[in-house]
């Protein structure tokens, strides 16, 4: 495998803190990512950040940039890449089970390669919470991972929260019987289910897998926002759905119902930068 670096800049605008350095490369089968670290000493455990949806390395509104810059002004390596077919990054000649996880794991290989670091937090928003989910448990290098809007599951609770406001008011019943009446006239008829889109596995698979992160010692950080009502509505919805291993010390979990999913207002993306830069000091800064 070949790294290349394309460009190496010390950041110097007024945006950024001093100290940074930020390279580009290409790998594996054509890939693109940028790392970003600090000039000095890095910290002993980089963040990797994969695609979201369909989106760039960038992410949504540069939400990745900014994520990495303020990490890396932290001490933190970060390397955000393009996956196969999007971004900068053309399809790969390799397509086929497992081309997820060859990528990410070529990911590692240029962040220990360019830094020396070789332990990393895995994740990132939507289906790229779902890749590193399910990539995680095959990596013994990955001690950790930032699932943002990631797998949860509809429960009970979640069912009570979600429908008894709604029966308590009537328009919001008469709104629900429409929709009713038009799903049942479209029987038959080619649907698109949201849900379908994202990569969960079951539900006991989900359970087990947190536990074996939870006993290799890695740490999880799920951060839901109020964009993905459709399956997760209340911040103890992640105990309701993981049960005991959620008291784990290494588990935590937020729930900002106020925030998009795609974190469009500033406000979000800067709460967002703090509160991953926050967590990574607390568990990785050693």
């Amino acid at each position: 495998m070949t790294v290349m670096a394309v460009d190496s800049t010390r950041m110097t605008d007024a945006d950024n803190a001093p100290g940074i350095v930020e390279t580009a490369h290409t790998f594996g089968d054509g890939l693109v990512g940028v790392l970003t670290r600090p000039a000095g000493t890095p910290a002993g455990t980089a963040l990797i950040l994969l695609n979201a949806g369909l989106l760039p390395r960038v992410g949504p509104f540069r939400t990745y940039v900014q994520l990495a810059r303020s990490l890396a002004a932290e001490g933190f390596v970060v390397f955000r890449f393009d996956q196969s077919g999007l971004g900068d990054s053309p399809v790969s000649s390799q397509a086929g089970e497992g081309r997820k996880r060859r990528e990410t794991v070529a990911a590692m290989d240029v962040v220990a390669r360019e830094t020396g670091v070789r332990q990393c937090v895995l994740g990132g928003l939507c289906s790229a919470a779902d890749d590193a989910f399910n990539i995680a448990p095959q990596e013994s290098r990955v001690m950790g991972l930032l699932l943002l809007d990631g797998v949860a599951y509809i429960t009970p609770l979640y069912r009570l929260r979600y429908y008894l406001p709604r029966l308590l008011h009537p328009g919001k019943v008469l709104r629900g019987v429409r929709r009713l009446l038009r799903r049942s006239a479209s029987i038959g008829q080619a649907t698109i289910d949201p849900n379908s889109f994202r990569d969960f596995p079951s539900q006991p698979e989900a359970v087990d897998r947190l536990k074996a992160l939870d006993a290799r010692g890695a740490s999880v950080l799920m951060l839901y926002t109020g964009g993905i009502e459709r399956y997760y509505n209340h911040k103890r919805q992640a105990r309701e759905c993981f049960g005991t291993v959620m008291r784990s010390p290494r588990m935590s979990t937020e729930y900002w119902a106020d925030c998009d999913h795609t974190f469009y207002a500033r406000q979000h993306r800067e709460r967002l930068s703090a509160t991953v830069v926050e967590w990574m000091k607390a568990r990785y800064a050693g």
